[in-house]
């Protein structure tokens, strides 16, 4: 089984944006749920954790951030970069554990959104990016999570079978395998060649991550949270350092 990082470098990157739909598409749902969140027009910093092509970091750049875009994976960054345009944002390839050794300034957001924080190894390195997060942060700063949940109800059976996205050439699906602590994802990726269908596979492990726990994490970690939702089937945690 892959890590996070090897399964996005060899498998995920070539279609991640492609998963979305049209980057457009993501880039606009990203800067609607920002504005939900209460992300509002500002000049100062953001950081994105785990930035991918930007379908974060563009909404924030477009509401007057300067933004930090960190992601493990170089190919998605320079699709970001790409896109990004003129746009002040500042790419950084790196794991998001070490993203503090690149930040010399007070954030005034820091983001953690998709799943990226399930990519993680372990509770112990969530809990550490958190005191991280919070070393970074302004007073008043926000600090926004999503991610899915893997705990509340494990899928059975055939429901552990999702279509991801499909066109007339590429068919992406997920499998999921639950364990004690993490879930066991497999992508498989048809792609037709010629009049045939290619088949390549490759699976990682996902942290279950529990809402109550990490909010209790981020009290402890010095944060008050101050939304604990679900948007469009993720968990939405907004946290404040006060």
């Amino acid at each position: 089984m892959s890590t996070a990082k090897d399964h996005y470098d060899q498998q995920l990157a070539s279609i991640y944006s492609w998963m979305a739909g049209t980057p457009e598409a993501a880039i606009k749902r990203n800067h609607d749920l920002l504005r939900q969140l209460g992300v509002n027009t500002s000049q100062g910093v953001a950081i994105d954790l785990g930035s991918g092509s930007g379908f974060q970091s563009i909404p924030l750049a477009e509401l007057g951030f300067s933004v930090i875009a960190v992601d493990f994976c170089e190919a998605l960054l320079s699709e970001l970069r790409d896109r990004a345009g003129n746009l002040p944002i500042r790419t950084i390839h790196d794991n998001i554990l070490n993203f503090s050794k690149h930040v010399e300034v007070e954030a005034q957001v820091v983001v953690c959104m998709g799943d990226t924080l399930t990519h993680l190894e372990s509770l112990d390195s969530v809990q550490s990016l958190l005191w991280s997060v919070n070393g970074v942060l302004a007073t008043s700063g926000k600090f926004i999570l999503t991610f899915r949940d893997y705990v509340s109800a494990e899928l059975q059976g055939n429901q552990r079978f999702i279509p991801v996205q499909s066109d007339e050439s590429t068919i992406l699906t997920c499998f999921l395998e639950y364990r004690e602590n993490v879930v066991d994802v497999y992508d498989l990726i048809y792609r037709k060649e010629g009049d045939r269908w290619k088949l390549t596979t490759s699976s990682y492990p996902k942290l279950r991550i529990d809402r109550n726990w990490i909010c209790d994490r981020l009290e402890k970690s010095g944060f008050d949270v101050i939304q604990n939702t679900v948007i469009n089937g993720m968990i939405c945690l907004v946290a404040e350092k006060p």
